[in-house]
């Protein structure tokens, strides 16, 4: 099989990319996350979400996918850094891959291309966010270089703060997080 190549996204993406954040976060987060919560998340509604930001010319998010077959089997977003931390410009803001899609590759290549499309914003250093119980994407980060910074609590937007850890992880110099996720 060749080397993945994330591409850009585009909004006819909008409802794979939907598709791929539900059944991941479903697949991934169970256990770590209310049922309720994970049972209450509609493709319909992150279709709608997806298509906003895609249609957004200016909107804060840069978007990639990963396909196989011609088909969307992940996705990432970043961007410029949320919480005003100084100390680092961008963020990713969202990694997801299908689980049958894992381990072929797909994770490197988009935080490669997220890392290219920050340099490109001029942003040299990144900031990750994952669940601490998420011991295999904590892994997949620390196998890239990331450094442990902080922990909080997550909020999941709209004043919806959830009583479950997450940590940071962060790369003071993006140039060498590209070189070690093969970019």
């Amino acid at each position: 099989m060749p080397p993945p190549r994330p591409r850009r996204a585009v909004v006819a993406d909008a409802a794979e990319i939907a598709a791929v954040h539900v059944d991941s976060w479903r697949e991934t987060y169970a256990g770590m996350l209310p049922e309720g919560y994970l049972a209450s998340m509609e493709v319909g509604d992150y279709e709608d979400r997806w298509l906003r930001t895609l249609q957004d010319p200016y909107h804060r998010s840069l978007v990639y996918v990963a396909e196989e077959d011609g088909r969307v089997v992940g996705f990432a977003s970043c961007g410029r850094e949320r919480d005003g931390d100084v100390r680092y410009d961008g963020e990713l803001y969202a990694i997801y891959l299908r689980v049958a899609a894992q381990h072929r590759g797909h994770g490197r290549a988009l935080v490669a291309v997220a890392a290219d499309a920050l340099a490109l914003q001029g942003m040299t250093s990144m900031v990750v966010w994952v669940l601490r119980e998420n011991v295999p994407a904590r892994g997949f980060y620390e196998r890239l270089g990331g450094v442990y910074l902080r922990e909080r609590r997550l909020d999941l937007g709209l004043g919806m703060v959830l009583d479950v850890p997450e940590v940071s992880y962060v790369w003071t110099d993006t140039a060498v997080l590209r070189g070690r996720a093969g970019a």
